[in-house]
């Protein structure tokens, strides 16, 4: 029996992909992102669906670490649910369940790095409730809840996590981007604020980088990063890859948010050379007068596997810029124009 609903479904899901993927930055909303953020699509086949919440604590001298933190502070955490009844969720069996409207199972998981030491949340099995503005939640054996609107949000994990987001000075602070090529596509939103609050104890003060996706789209390789300078400057990549050690690099792109100089630079298809030495990670590009090169050291690794409906090696890196580099025909920025840094570098292969 042809089941109506959906199908109605699976076409708005299609047209929400394209409509994030024509928006320019002017367009993405409060309204939208709300839209986004607190809602559950229905998923075609090969459909995903994640939250990412990724938070870096403030690099360089501040009231409440006086001396240089080396190894700031960063966590992550993710919602994450697929098309299909069930997969492997780093070796586990994990069950996706749509409940009813907006209550549905899924995959929660996530890492603390508290300037010591990682500390891995573990991965849950968990049933997930949206409500107007709320998303409830479990992971580590305790609640999680996300809520708010732009700029205002909370998030909260038990006793152990309690960050609050403020509106920032950085260039950007919410995009729309999506690629739309029926009968794959994918959307997302970006939403990057400044946060405090209190993480394992400690005082935390930093960055927050808010991030809903959903499409449908095979798991794939692909290199992601983005770093934050101290002076509120950001340096971001994507490129997809063919394989685990492929240096041939498509749908290729880079950004530079100069926060001195109000200035966003944009890098049209750049060449692309990504290398790893030594636990550092190379990436270099060049697009005609623009030559960017930075070398990010790592200081903490997380991996997560996924099998079902494909299979994916998920790899997040937490890292420091040591040397950052960007030549044009005006100027060349270092890390003596930005300050020190902190960011999440990501290798996915098959």
């Amino acid at each position: 029996m042809i089941n109506i609903s959906k199908i109605k479904g699976i076409w708005e899901t299609y047209s929400l992909v394209r409509e994030l993927s024509s928006l320019d930055d002017s367009d993405t909303n409060k309204t939208l992102l709300d839209r986004v953020m607190y809602n559950v699509e229905t998923l075609p086949p090969l459909g995903k669906e994640y939250w990412w919440f990724r938070f870096f604590e403030k690099t360089g001298r501040t009231k409440v670490r006086q001396s240089f933190c080396e190894k700031p502070m960063q966590l992550m955490l993710l919602i994450f649910r697929k098309y299909g009844r069930k997969m492997l969720f780093n070796n586990e069996e994990m069950a996706f369940r749509e409940l009813e409207k907006n209550r549905f199972q899924a995959v929660t998981a996530g890492w603390v790095y508290d300037g010591e030491e990682l500390h891995d949340l573990g991965d849950t099995n968990a049933i997930i409730g949206i409500q107007e503005k709320k998303i409830g939640s479990e992971i580590f054996g305790r609640k999680m809840i996300f809520s708010g609107s732009f700029p205002n949000y909370e998030l909260t994990v038990g006793d152990l996590i309690n960050l609050r987001t403020t509106k920032g000075n950085c260039l950007e602070n919410k995009n729309a981007c999506g690629v739309f090529l029926l009968p794959f596509g994918i959307g997302w939103v970006d939403i990057f604020l400044d946060v405090d609050g209190v993480v394992f104890g400690k005082i935390f003060r930093g960055t927050a980088h808010l991030q809903k996706v959903v499409g449908a789209t095979i798991f794939g390789p692909f290199h992601w990063g983005r770093t934050v300078f101290q002076n509120g400057s950001s340096f971001s990549f994507f490129c997809l890859k063919v394989g685990k050690n492929s240096k041939t690099y498509f749908r290729k792109s880079m950004t530079f948010h100069d926060n001195e100089n109000k200035r966003i630079v944009e890098f049209d298809n750049p060449k692309l050379k990504i290398s790893k030495r030594k636990g550092n990670w190379i990436v270099e590009g060049k697009d005609n007068d623009k030559n960017p090169r930075i070398i990010l050291e790592t200081y903490a690794t997380k991996q997560y596997f996924m099998k079902g409906g494909g299979s994916q090696v998920y790899i997040e890196y937490a890292v420091i810029p040591k040397e950052f580099d960007l030549r044009t025909e005006e100027r060349t920025i270092t890390l003596n124009d930005l300050g020190n840094g902190v960011g999440t570098f990501e290798d996915a292969y098959w």
